[in-house]
């Protein structure tokens, strides 16, 4: 069924990330917006996903589709997964994306799974958290670089890296030493919330606030997984949620960009 006519209409959508086809030549689209939203973004999530959702899905349809198409988004990590891994990828427009996903699904199936799976170590808490992290981290993270810097606004991007830094201080390097995350600069007045702030452009705090508390609240969140969990897909999960946290406001520069353009209109 699939053919380059199709991913020719798939590159029209930016939000849609990737695009699978199952033997019955079902497909399922997997979008770029997160997986797992939290109880407060649930609503805007929802308005996001649906409307990239019906604009693929009706570009498909013009196109000749007539088999069924499913949103990943919209399906439970089990189903999803199985479709990552089982079905035959026909697009893929950001690979960057897909893997992140691909390793949130993984890291949060993890953490369903029975505590007695994972071999306890003696020793301090986090010994063993901080021996199942592989070298292969850091290539990772190495490949990654280009994503990380290709950010935009320049203000996203330099939040990223700064919470990546906090990451590796104030998580990784103490689970090394065998010691506890430092999770208490997760606090309001913490240490991370302050190394945020201080990025922050004179007279915008109020647009990026709201990206630093879901930051700040999906890294609590991460960290309060035990302590057996915390492999490698669990690291690269942490440096993926400051990655995958849009911009949710307006800059103050840009409300004025567009009155004035609409002032000059009725002159």
């Amino acid at each position: 069924m699939w053919n380059g006519e199709l991913a020719s209409v798939c590159r029209r959508h930016p939000d849609l990330v990737a695009v699978y086809e199952a033997p019955d030549g079902g497909l399922a689209l997997l979008l770029r917006q997160t997986l797992v939203p939290l109880h407060e973004e649930r609503g805007r999530w929802f308005n996001e996903t649906r409307r990239a959702a019906r604009a693929a899905v009706a570009s498909l349809r013009a196109a000749g589709v007539i088999e069924d198409v499913s949103v990943l988004q919209w399906r439970p990590l089990p189903d999803v997964a199985e479709v990552l891994t089982g079905w035959l990828c026909r697009y893929l427009g950001d690979p960057a994306r897909s893997a992140q996903l691909a390793d949130i699904v993984g890291a949060r199936l993890a953490d369903r799974e029975p505590a007695t799976a994972a071999p306890h170590r003696a020793g301090r808490p986090g010994r063993a958290a901080a021996g199942d992290l592989s070298p292969t981290l850091l290539n990772w993270y190495r490949d990654m670089t280009p994503c990380w810097l290709a950010v935009e606004p320049q203000v996203r991007r330099r939040l990223i890296l700064r919470t990546h830094e906090w990451i590796v201080e104030g998580v990784l390097l103490p689970m090394v030493r065998g010691e506890q995350p430092e999770t208490a600069d997760l606090g309001p007045t913490g240490r991370l919330v302050w190394r945020l702030v201080r990025v922050v452009p004179p007279g915008e705090l109020d647009v990026w606030k709201a990206w630093i508390r879901l930051t700040v609240n999906d890294l609590q969140r991460a960290l309060a997984w035990p302590a057996s969990r915390r492999r490698e897909a669990w690291a690269r999960w942490l440096f993926a949620i400051p990655y995958s946290i849009p911009v949710t406001g307006r800059r103050p520069r840009d409300v004025a960009t567009r009155s004035a353009g609409r002032h000059g209109g009725a002159a």
